[in-house]
């Protein structure tokens, strides 16, 4: 969840709030990653377990060196009813989405119950390491409703795919009276955050091919020329971190003020 009130969950696992220092939650490919889920890619993927854990140090190594973060390694996801690691652990962000509260001065922590019971296992650490900070209410989505990523301040969009339900939007809803939660059709990629991210000014950014409709958001649109560049990292208010494939949106960007940090994610 990115938010422009203080509160952002991120690709990589990018936490950051306002009762501590701005934290990175991050976990490392597991060994059985090329294993991992795949709904809009072709099977099988070329992927390359080594350049995974170069390009994970990598993307860690922004935050080590960024001033005013403090990064934290989860410990490993397995699954209980075998020992394997989970495959998709290194995508932290799915598991849980924290939010700012003005209204009643709470932040609250809300747990995911992913719709591919192999990810279960992967709350558990999550939860733990939110719970250690002290400062979130947390709550859980215990039902069949995925909880994924979508950009907002006080409004939330979550992303109705094949691993989120209306049932989840509305369970968000309740835990959220003080927010308006709205589910956005996804229907061309796995997850809302995908094909849509926001900019600390609240502009939605987007890769138009993959979005479904981009007039759902009302805070504004910009549309991107490459895939790479709808998905940014917010550093700080004026520091992006973006991927290395996405050269023509860095540059879009940059124009409009913000520093870029650039990392290969391939």
């Amino acid at each position: 969840m990115m938010s422009r009130s203080g509160v952002r969950l991120m690709v990589g696992g990018i936490v950051r709030w306002r009762h501590v220092q701005n934290l990175a939650l991050v976990r490392p490919p597991p060994p059985n990653f090329a294993d991992g889920l795949i709904t809009h890619l072709p099977s099988p993927t070329n992927t390359d377990f080594d350049v995974a854990v170069d390009q994970w140090e990598g993307y860690c190594g922004v935050f080590k060196k960024h001033e005013g973060w403090d990064l934290k390694v989860l410990g490993e996801a397995r699954v209980s009813l075998n020992g394997n690691h989970c495959p998709d652990s290194v995508f932290v962000e799915d598991t849980a989405v924290l939010f700012k509260d003005d209204v009643v001065g709470e932040d609250v922590a809300v747990i995911c119950s992913n719709m591919a019971e192999i990810r279960r296992p992967e709350a558990k650490s999550m939860e733990d390491a939110i719970v250690g900070t002290g400062a979130f209410r947390v709550e859980r989505i215990d039902g069949e409703g995925e909880i994924l990523d979508g950009p907002g301040g006080n409004r939330v969009y979550v992303g109705l795919s094949s691993r989120s339900n209306e049932a989840g939007v509305e369970r968000l809803q309740s835990i959220l009276p003080n927010h308006d939660v709205r589910g956005v059709p996804t229907t061309k990629v796995l997850h809302l955050k995908s094909c849509v991210t926001a900019l600390p000014d609240g502009t939605i950014i987007g890769y138009e091919p993959l979005v479904d409709d981009s007039g759902f958001f009302e805070e504004g649109y910009l549309g991107l020329p490459e895939e790479g560049g709808a998905h940014v990292v917010i550093l700080d208010d004026k520091t992006l971190l973006m991927a290395a494939s996405a050269p023509k949106s860095a540059e879009i960007l940059a124009k409009r003020g913000y520093n870029i940090e650039m990392v290969d994610i391939s």
